[in-house]
């Protein structure tokens, strides 16, 4: 096993220029339906947002099945990569959601230990994140692990890495243009 956490992230090309500007161009058409995001906040029980707060939106667009689709193959793919006798599959992955980081927007410095997606349907805690990139035209915005590796995603590439404390990371304030990404979770 690997004692390198920098290993357990992995990129992977899966989406072509044309389905990402499809995708964009369909999400600026969904305007309304971007809300400012949250986070939950575990010792007191209420959901709270930073300054410059980046919005979110679980849109339904022509492009969403193939992500879905996209995803699902990437996290096999992922999988194959650690070839653990303890550890041989997960249990499901989220619906997608889409991320709008407008001009002075940003996502603090955080880990995925999120516990808003299980409803009691779904137990646990997400094991894997699944982020993707829609597009380059913008400035700033940079995805940074451990406050110092900037990981630059290309439109259309997906990254998978586990979502535990190990992993913190945070978007740069995003300086010019619209940055837009997707996120899906695998428990």
């Amino acid at each position: 096993m690997d004692r390198n956490i920098e290993s357990y992230l992995k990129v992977y090309k899966v989406l072509s220029k044309k389905d990402c500007i499809k995708t964009v161009n369909a999400l600026e058409e969904k305007e309304k339906e971007f809300q400012t995001h949250q986070f939950y906040n575990s010792s007191d029980g209420t959901f709270h947002s930073y300054e410059h707060e980046l919005s979110i939106a679980y849109s339904q667009i022509e492009t969403k099945d193939l992500i879905m689709k996209e995803i699902w193959n990437t996290l096999q793919q992922y999988q194959k990569n650690f070839k653990f006798k303890w550890y041989n599959s997960w249990n499901g992955y989220s619906e997608v959601r889409f991320n709008r980081y407008r001009t002075d927007t940003q996502m603090a410095l955080h880990c995925d230990h999120i516990h808003s997606m299980f409803d009691g349907q779904r137990k646990g805690i997400p094991t894997l994140s699944i982020l993707g990139s829609l597009n380059n035209d913008y400035k700033g915005g940079e995805l940074v692990f451990w406050n110092d590796k900037v990981v630059e995603l290309k439109a259309g590439e997906i990254m998978i890495f586990p979502s535990n404390f190990l992993y913190p990371h945070e978007v740069k304030l995003v300086t010019e243009g619209t940055r837009y990404s997707f996120v899906s979770w695998a428990w």
